[in-house]
């Protein structure tokens, strides 16, 4: 098999990884939301936006890192800290509906564009 990507192919591409983390914590720093498992809730969450509005017990899924109980707090703390919204369920009332909010989404947007920025670089 012939390697398609050379050695500094691939050093930009983990450089790139870690300068994408690292602009993770810097967008959501002044949120308190800068753990990477809100990267995979909000990011997930963003993709899903077009859809109904999930239920909160579908969110814990969405973050595969952390266990259940772990999931709970941070979704309950992501809520309380204004990135989530909260809503009833018009169809059934012990469900509780959650979404974006338009500045965690709007933080989620200049995440994705500094990715798309950081993996363009990757393959020159």
């Amino acid at each position: 098999m012939t390697k398609r990507y050379t050695l500094p192919h691939r050093t930009r591409a983990a450089e790139a990884i870690f300068a994408i983390d690292n602009f993770w914590a810097q967008t959501f720093a002044d949120t308190g939301l800068s753990d990477l498992n809100y990267c995979d809730l909000f990011t997930q969450m963003w993709l899903k936006r077009k859809g109904p509005p999930p239920a909160k017990t579908d969110l814990y899924a969405l973050m595969p890192n952390i266990s259940r109980r772990t999931a709970v707090k941070y979704v309950q703390n992501a809520i309380d800290r204004g990135m989530l919204a909260e809503q009833e369920c018009s169809t059934d009332r012990r469900l509780r509906l959650v979404t974006l909010t338009p500045a965690a989404a709007s933080k989620v947007e200049r995440f994705l564009d500094h990715t798309c920025s950081s993996f363009s670089e990757v393959g020159k």
